[in-house]
Parts: structure tokens; C-alpha cells; sequence
């Protein structure tokens, strides 16, 4: 075996000749302790029953931590790492006093990470603090806790906590009202969890991107994931989570106006919650039976099931009891009890306030502006009606952003899933080389005696992760369909040319466009027409400009084209020669019914001191601005940007 290694160095075979004799000889070497390897221990397995993300009754959590307690060695560091999260991520917290304690527990955790700790224990922990920072209402603080853990869970690659940050900021996002952000990470988490077959949290996560398209006026489409969900957790028995369910099909249900079935959904998940000792979900859920009462003018019921909340909802469950004093504010308002309606009215503000909560604020402020005006004290009307107007078009705005409703379309498309996939495979990858490590350890003394072949076989592990680390970067800047710069990759180039442009005083201008009536083309033709629709317009602007490294794909059918050194005037020309390019591009690769068309918007940097564009994204807001102009002009056009003020 020796002398044929080293005639494999003489005569240099293909690289996957050596490797495949190389496996071969692992093989051999690991077949004894194979059978050993391959079996998963009791402690692997209650690990994979947690890591699945499955619901579990309470009772089962505490005996399984319990028994972890007690089978894992105290130098087994690594397990006891795991169990450590999993720890704090499973304290208890149902009531006010049970999440200041989890929160205390996990703020102590953060505060004592041993030296020694790893990248995903550090990055993990900080995720649980921040997750009880959020419960406690403190909005701010667990925002960039999730954003500082997934900015390190990408640079080390941790796919799974990439999608758990992902998915605990997105929630935060919709919550808030930030719609367009919201997506983009809830998206982006059910992709990955999907990817690794993690279904437990892949429910829990399309059950928020349901609740965004909920709270972002798409009722429809939320009941539609909801009862997706709902038929799972029936399928699986998990009583629990179809309550959980039941209850926020109810709230989509009222936001359709069906509030008779609302209030049938509401009652369902109230009487689960009563049954099991579940007082606080219970009064949660027989607060929003009230709100279907007051919608329906039956105060008196409403009234009852809000002072049965009450009693379990206090003003430290802020985010359930800004909604509880504003249903109440509601009833006295109605019953003409209006003092009484304004301090109700008062404490909701001020927890809509501490959970930066626009959504509910809005609902407050033009109630609370209604009852100013029957007090007759209308300077308060009137301010208070301006506060509801500013916060009601912030909202508008986020909602309306161009990036939602592209977000929406791209839950529907496959490209998330080709790329997450790429980095699941290198997670995989990693995964079994620590995996053939871990064997190699009982192997020692065959790995002395075989040094020269080990040290080949790490040679060539070496070799292809750095092929791997390049291929993985090469990925995470190149859109997979039209293998043009992602908008990653594009904007940094974008700020590049701009500083540049800045400081040699040369001229810099931009196309940004889209294809016309994109989703047409999918309803009508399919979605391999919308790809090939897609590659046209890469393959059209690329004949433009000559250089694919200018041309980036930033959105499902947007595009933007980066011009260092060219004036307005040029501009112009250049995006009416792409209008042409694309459309006889089109003629050639796209059915003779199908009649390509895209809107553009185009800017320039402007020179002249004290009106230059601050950044390269005011530049681009300028562009983006115009495209809009571009469509709302009929489409099929192209649109300048107005010069700075």
C-alpha cells in the first residue's frame, strides 16, 4: 500500500484518483469502529429531539435537561456547552416574575462566558439575552442583540444560527411595522430551516411570516399559511400549537371583518388555555374576544371577558396590555364615559410607546383624537390628530416600500432556496470532516504509523476547503439565475465609483429598471418565461456595457447599471439603447406573444458644490425615484431624476 502511494506521487493521476484511493484506505482503516460510530447516543438523541425545534410538553424539557445533568462528564465541554444553551433558552416564562428571572439567568450567562467558550455558545447566548430583553419590552436592546449575533453568525458561517437570528429579528420587524425588513429575514430563516430539515422551527417561522402578511393587510394570504400550519399540528396531535394557531387565524378573521367566526376561533384557543392552567395566554385570548365584541357593539360581553384579563394582565406584559387598556378606552368612549376613556387611553400609549409598537399607536391615536373632540377641547383634537396623521404615513411608507412587495413575490421563487442550499452542502461538508476527526481519535496509533498518508490527506482537505472558501465566496456575490453581481456585490462596487467620482471630479451615473408587468409574465406564461424574460434583460444590458461587473441584479426583475465617467446626456441615450437592446433581445429568446418591455430611471452625480449627493444611496433614492415616475407614466419609458435642490 505504501509503494503504491508513493507511485501515485511519481506519475501525478488526476486529483480525484488520489482521492478516491485515499477514501478507499480511510475506509479500511475506520471499518472496525464503524458500527460503534454510527450510533447515536442517549444523549445525541434528546440533543436532536431539542435542536429539531418539535414542541415539547413542559414536563418532558425538565426531565430531559435533568437527565442531561446527569449522563454528560464535566469534560465534556462541548456537550456541556450545549446543555448550558439549552438551559437558558428553556427557562420558564409565562408570567412577569418568570421572565425578569430568565432574564437575569441569561444576562448572567453573558456576563460569565468561560474563556475557552466557542464562536456558537458566544453567538447563541447573546441571541437567548436578547430574546428575553424583547419580552421584557425592551425593543432596542433586543433589535441589536439579534443584529450583532447574525452579523457573527455569518462571518463564521453558523448556518443555524444565521437562520435563528434571522428568524428572531424578522418577528421583531413585523412586529414593529417594519414589513419590507420583516420579509426579507423571515424568508430568508424558513429557506435555511427548510434546507436542514428543521420542520419544528420552520412552522414556528412561517407562522410569523404569516402574521407579517397579516399585519401588512394581506389577511387572505395569512389565513392561508395559518391553516397550512394548523393542519400539521392536527396531523402531529400538538394541541398546543393548533390553539396557538386557532387563536391568530382569529385575528386575521377580524381584520377580514368575519368577526362572529373571529370570536368562534378565539373561544376555541380561550377554553384550550383555561383547561391547562394557561392563564395568561387565556387572558390574552379572551382580550381579543372583546375586541370582536366591541366591532360587533356588544360592550357589556366585551367588557366582561376585559376584566377577567385583567386580572392576569398587568402593565409589566406591556405588549398585552397597551391592547387591553385601548379595547377599554374603546368601551368608555361608546358608553360617552370619556375621562374615563382617556386614562385608559393613556396607560395603552405609554406601553404602545415602550414596544415601539406604530401599528396599535395609530389605532390609539385616532380614538384618542375622537374623544378630545367630544370633550370639546379641540386644540388636543387637532394635535393629536396631526400625531396620528405623521404616524400613520411612516407606516404607509414602510408598507408601501417597493422592496415588500417584491419580498412577497420572492417567497413564491426558488432562488432563495438554490443559494441557501449551497451553504448548507458547505455546512454539511464541514460537518463530516469534524465527524471524521472525532473518529480519528480512537485511531492514533494507526495515524503514527501512517503519518505520510495522513499528511496527505489533510493536504488535500486543505485544498478543497480553500477551493470551497472561493467557490462559497464567489456565491455569496453572483445571483444564481443571471450570474450577474447580486445587490451585495453591486452596491459595493457603486460605492467604490462614487468615491472615486468624488475625488477625481468625474462624472458618475446610474440605470436602475425593471421589467413591465413582471408578474404578468409569470401568471401568464410560467416561470421558466420569467426566468428566460430574466436572463434576457442580463444578456441585453451586458451587450450594453460590455462589462458584466457593472451590471447587478438587486431585486426579483430590478437591475441596476453603474456608469463611472459618463454625463446625464449620455445616460439618457444609454437607457433608451437598453429599452431597444432588451426588446429586440426579447424578439429572439422570448415567445412572439410576449412583448418585453422595462422602465428605467436614470441620475448623475451632481458636481456642483454644496449639491452633491451626500452618499451613493441618496444618488440611487434620486434613480429609484424616477423609475417610479417611470411607471406610474404608463411603463415602457425612461425617467430623469430631478436635480438636487
Amino acid at each position: 500500500m505504501i509503494s503504491y502511494l508513493f507511485q501515485c506521487e511519481q506519475e501525478i493521476p488526476p486529483l480525484q484518483d488520489c482521492q478516491r484511493y485515499l477514501t478507499i484506505l480511510i475506509l479500511l482503516l475506520i471499518a472496525p469502529l464503524k458500527l460503534a460510530a454510527e450510533e447515536k447516543t442517549q444523549v445525541d438523541q434528546i440533543f436532536a429531539l431539542f435542536d429539531s425545534g418539535e414542541a415539547v410538553p413542559r414536563e418532558t424539557i425538565e426531565q430531559n435537561l435533568a437527565l442531561l445533568e446527569k449522563l454528560i462528564s464535566s469534560d465534556d465541554s462541548k456537550r456541556i456547552e450545549k446543555l448550558n444553551l439549552l438551559k437558558c433558552w428553556n427557562q420558564v416564562s409565562d408570567t412577569e416574575k418568570e421572565i425578569a428571572n430568565a432574564l437575569n439567568y441569561a444576562k448572567q450567562s453573558v456576563a460569565n462566558i468561560p474563556a475557552t467558550a466557542s464562536t456558537h455558545y458566544i453567538i447563541d447566548i447573546t441571541l437567548c439575552y436578547s430574546w428575553f430583553l424583547q419580552l421584557t419590552g425592551d425593543i432596542s436592546g433586543a433589535m441589536q442583540g439579534y443584529t450583532k449575533s447574525l452579523k457573527s453568525a455569518y462571518e463564521h458561517e453558523d448556518i443555524k444560527l444565521i437562520a435563528d437570528a434571522r428568524s428572531l429579528r424578522g418577528a421583531l420587524h413585523s412586529y414593529i411595522g417594519n414589513f419590507s425588513e420583516a420579509l426579507d429575514d423571515l424568508v430568508t430563516a424558513q429557506g435555511l430551516y427548510e434546507s436542514l430539515n428543521l420542520t419544528g422551527w420552520a412552522n414556528v417561522n412561517l407562522s410569523d411570516i404569516a402574521t407579517s402578511f397579516r399585519r401588512y393587510g394581506d389577511p387572505e394570504s395569512a389565513i392561508k399559511y395559518y391553516s397550512k400550519l394548523k393542519e400539521l399540528y392536527l396531523k402531529n396531535g400538538n394541541k398546543e400549537q393548533v390553539a396557538n394557531v386557532t387563536s391568530d387565524i382569529g385575528i386575521a378573521l377580524d381584520e377580514m371583518g368575519e368577526h362572529e367566526k373571529a370570536i368562534e376561533n378565539f373561544r376555541s384557543s380561550y377554553q384550550y388555555y383555561k383547561e391547562h392552567n394557561l392563564n395568561l395566554i387565556a387572558a390574552i385570548n379572551a382580550t381579543n374576544i372583546a375586541y370582536s365584541l366591541i366591532q360587533l357593539n356588544r360592550l357589556n360581553e366585551a367588557e366582561t371577558y376585559l376584566k377577567e384579563a385583567a386580572l392576569e394582565i398587568t402593565e409589566h406584559e406591556p405588549a398585552a396590555y397597551s391592547f387591553l387598556k385601548l379595547f377599554l378606552g374603546k368601551i368608555r368612549f361608546q358608553q360617552g364615559r370619556d375621562q374615563e376613556a382617556l386614562d385608559e387611553l393613556s396607560a395603552s400609549e405609554n406601553a404602545f410607546r415602550l414596544m415601539h409598537n406604530d401599528r396599535g399607536l395609530i389605532q390609539l391615536l385616532q380614538l384618542k383624537s375622537d374623544v378630545y373632540a367630544s370633550l370639546g377641547d379641540l386644540p388636543q383634537a387637532y394635535n393629536t390628530l396631526q400625531q396620528f396623521v405623521v404616524l400613520t404615513k411612516k407606516v404607509d411608507d414602510n408598507s408601501s416600500a417597493h422592496q415588500t412587495t417584491e419580498l412577497k413575490i420572492k417567497f413564491d421563487t426558488s432562488w432563495i432556496e438554490s443559494e441557501n442550499k449551497r451553504l448548507i452542502d458547505n455546512q454539511k461538508s464541514k460537518e463530516q470532516e469534524l465527524a471524521l476527526l472525532e473518529k480519528n481519535k480512537s485511531l492514533q496509533l494507526i495515524i503514527l504509523l501512517l503519518t505520510g498518508c495522513i499528511l496527505a490527506i489533510v493536504s488535500l482537505f486543505a485544498y478543497k476547503q480553500v477551493q470551497r472558501n472561493r467557490h462559497l465566496q464567489t456565491i455569496a456575490l453572483t445571483d444564481y439565475l443571471t450570474q450577474l453581481p447580486n445587490r451585495r456585490h453591486i452596491y459595493a462596487q457603486a460605492d467604490l465609483y462614487f468615491q472615486q467620482a468624488l475625488k477625481q471630479q468625474t462624472p458618475l451615473s446610474v440605470i436602475i429598471f425593471d421589467a413591465d408587468h413582471f408578474k404578468m409574465i409569470n401568471d401568464s406564461f410560467g416561470h421558466e418565461i420569467g426566468d428566460q424574460a430574466l436572463l434576457t434583460i442580463a444578456e441585453a444590458s451586458q451587450a450594453l456595457t460590455a462589462d458584466r461587473n457593472l451590471i447587478g441584479r438587486i431585486g426579483g426583475e430590478e437591475f441596476l447599471i453603474l456608469l463611472p465617467n459618463t454625463d446625464a446626456k449620455r445616460v439618457w441615450e444609454l437607457a433608451h439603447e437598453l429599452q431597444t437592446l432588451i426588446t429586440r433581445y426579447g424578439a429572439i429568446n422570448l415567445p412572439v406573444e410576449l412583448k418585453l418591455t422595462v422602465s428605467a430611471g436614470v441620475a448623475t452625480l451632481n458636481m456642483e458644490l454644496g449639491k452633491q449627493d451626500e452618499s451613493f444611496a441618496r444618488l440611487l433614492k434620486r434613480a429609484d425615484n424616477a423609475l417610479y415616475e417611470a411607471k406610474n407614466a404608463g411603463r415602457n419609458c425612461v425617467k430623469a431624476a430631478e436635480a438636487i435642490a
